[in-house]
Formats: structure tokens, C-alpha cells, sequence
């Protein structure tokens, strides 16, 4: 367990020659914070980049946001289709910042993601200055792993990390086109049905809407005594020889979309009744409930777990403040870890942790919350 300055550093993320990353945490306010101790160089703001909080000759001090976590922990398992997304967007952040001439090769231990969104960590640290190309191609394999040849982006990738293809090209693809829209060659085709239109017949006039009863009527063809020249009289005349006319008569039938008749629907059946005496015998059941439960032996506490590695240490635990609405007195020794202490409310508590030879150590616990380990190295 190490402390820099307002900042508790739990874990070492990654090693970059003189620089170390650590998961850490502001001691005021308990945010998650990223340090950077030993970095070299000029931190560089840019959107799609962990903004700066403090910079101290010892270390940078980046803002972690809630519930991202570092893209390493993907490595060999990361979804491919979510990979994806990932990638196209730290292309579009690299190449922003390339064109501010900032070459950045990010490392997954140095990236932070979240659902869709990814951040980028150390954007302008000398150990991570080189060519963004070849770093991105590096982290796709390595969090593909064995799926990497059926990688949807693969392609892509192989064009840029051999220079053929910009990193603007993973974001700024065209998109594909829609089944049933129409392609290059289909433009003569869909030309024509603008011209039969031409030839059709004239549409027919509107009718008056229809009685409630079927309408039955029969129409001859238009057009077919002016061909040929055919009097009415004399195709009734060729229909009783038996002969068959040249065109058939039209028959059509009308029927109307609504009924001739009012619809009558029966009657719902009534529900209320039953609806009333559910409801009283949930009453019931809820003041029985509520008279017959047991009385509580406590007034409810919350019970943490304190650990030590190695599990052979011992740390004395101090309560220095309190939440509001809490009645435990601070300056109390609250346990002596390994064990368990109870706590009356929820809230952050401010603990001081000694261990024999060490500096103490302030630390900020949120009730209720996972077991807190106390490494002594």
C-alpha cells in the first residue's frame, strides 16, 4: 500500500520504462484517479483523452471515469463486433491528435472503455511517442487472439500497418448499400416503367359509393365497336348465332368495406366484483403480514470485512469521521485487522490504517461496500 501525496495507489497497471501507471484514489473526495508516476513529457488535452486533474513533478494525475476499466482486461477475449467499435473509434482520436502532431502508440493497459466509448491514457509521454499505425494493428490481434483471421476489420488493418490506407479510413468508410435500392445498372431499367404509363388506359371515373346490398353490372369494352366498326345490335345479333365475340365483356361486383347492418357486439362480462374481492383479500394478507412479523433483535448494522495480505499482518483500524445520522464516536479503534467491524448507517467513513513501522495511512470506506484488503509490502 503506497501513498502519494492526496492519492492511495492500489494497484500497478503497467511499467513503461521510467514511467509506472497505478489504479488509485483521491483520499478526499474517494474518485477513482489514474497516476502516472515518473511521467516524462507534456500531458496534451483533445477530446477521446483522460483529462489532466493535477501535474506534480513526481506524477501526473489523469480522471478515471466511473465504470470504465483498462482495455487489457480483453486481451485474447474481446468481442469482435464490440472490438470494432473500439478500434474505429481510437482511430478517429489518433488521427485527431496526429493532426495536431502528436504521434501517440496507445498500449491496452493505457486505454480505459466503457460500453461503446473508449479514452485514451498518457497522450504525451516520450515512452509512448511512435507511429499510431502499427501500435492499433498490435492491440486489434492482441485482443482478437485466436479469432483475429476472421476479423471483420482484418483487411483494413493489414492495408494500414503496411501504409497503403490512412487511419481515417477505419471511420470514414461508405456505407453499404441497402438490399432493394437500386445499383449502377439498374437506371435503364427502372427508366422504362416511366414510359408505360403513357400507353395505359385512361383511369376509369370515381363511382358513387355503393347501397348495402351487391351491385352487379356489366359494361362492354371500351373501344370495341369503334375497331371494328361493329354495331351493338349486330354483336347481340353474332352472340345468338353462337358465335364468340372478339373481346369479353367486363363484369364487375362491388361490394362495400362497411356492413348495411350496425354491428352489435355482446355485452362484457363484469369483472368488478371479482376485481373488489381480490383486492380486499390482498388487504388482508398485508396487515396480517405486517402484525404478525417478528420483531427485529437489532436495530440493523452493516458489517465490513477487513483483510490483511499477508494474511500474518496485523493493522490497527481508527475511526476519524463519520457520516451523517451516525452515532459511532470518532478517535475509537475500530478493530484490528483481520475481522470485521459494524457500522450503524451508510455513507463514507475516514479511517486511519497503522501498521507496525509504516506510516499511517488515511483511507476513505464506503458502507456498504466489498471486503477491504490491506496490503502491507
Amino acid at each position: 500500500m503506497e501513498v502519494l501525496g492526496n492519492y492511495w495507489l492500489r494497484r500497478i497497471l503497467a511499467r513503461i520504462a521510467s514511467t509506472i501507471a497505478f489504479e488509485g484514489q483521491d483520499t478526499r473526495t474517494g474518485m477513482p484517479v489514474m497516476v502516472l508516476k515518473g511521467a516524462q513529457g507534456v500531458p496534451v488535452a483533445a477530446e477521446g483523452v483522460l483529462p489532466l486533474l493535477e501535474e506534480t513533478p513526481e506524477a501526473w494525475v489523469l480522471e478515471w471515469p466511473i465504470g470504465a476499466v483498462p482495455l487489457s482486461q480483453y486481451l485474447g477475449v474481446a468481442d469482435l463486433e464490440r472490438l470494432e467499435q473500439w478500434l474505429r473509434g481510437m482511430a478517429r482520436i489518433l488521427a485527431a491528435l496526429k493532426a495536431q502532431g502528436v504521434s501517440h502508440a496507445p498500449i491496452p493497459e493505457l486505454c480505459l472503455v466503457k460500453g461503446k466509448r473508449v479514452w485514451l491514457a498518457g497522450v504525451g509521454l516520450k515512452e509512448l511517442s511512435g507511429e499510431p499505425e502499427k501500435a492499433l494493428v498490435a492491440l486489434a490481434r492482441a485482443l482478437a487472439g485466436e479469432r483475429y483471421p476472421e476479423f471483420g476489420l482484418k483487411e483494413l488493418l493489414e492495408g494500414i500497418e503496411a501504409g497503403k490506407e490512412p487511419l481515417e479510413v477505419l471511420f470514414s468508410e461508405a456505407s453499404p448499400q441497402v438490399p432493394g435500392s437500386p445499383g449502377p445498372g439498374d437506371t435503364a431499367q427502372d427508366a422504362r416503367p416511366l414510359e408505360e404509363p403513357s400507353a395505359r388506359p385512361e383511369e376509369e371515373p370515381i363511382r358513387p359509393p355503393s347501397s348495402g346490398r351487391k351491385v352487379l353490372s356489366v359494361d362492354p369494352v371500351p373501344g370495341m365497336a369503334d375497331d371494328h366498326g361493329v354495331s351493338p345490335k349486330t354483336s347481340e345479333a353474332s352472340l345468338s348465332e353462337g358465335k364468340t365475340p372478339s373481346r369479353p365483356r367486363v363484369v364487375r361486383i362491388e361490394e362495400p368495406e362497411e356492413p348495411s347492418f350496425a354491428v352489435v357486439e355482446p355485452p362484457r362480462p363484469r369483472r368488478r366484483p371479482l376485481l373488489l374481492g381480490l383486492l380486499g383479500l390482498l388487504f388482508l394478507l398485508g396487515l396480517a403480514l405486517f402484525f404478525l412479523r417478528p420483531p427485529s433483535s437489532s436495530p440493523g448494522g452493516y458489517v465490513m470485512e477487513f483483510r490483511t495480505d499477508p494474511p500474518t499482518e496485523r493493522a490497527e483500524v481508527f475511526l476519524l469521521e463519520v457520516p451523517e445520522g451516525s452515532r459511532m464516536a470518532p478517535g475509537q479503534l475500530l478493530l484490528t485487522a483481520p475481522g470485521r467491524a459494524e457500522f450503524d448507517q451508510k455513507g463514507v467513513y475516514r479511517l486511519r490504517i497503522r501498521v507496525a513501522g509504516r506510516d499511517p495511512v488515511d483511507y476513505l470506506l464506503e458502507v456498504p461496500g466489498p471486503p477491504l484488503v490491506i496490503k502491507v509490502r
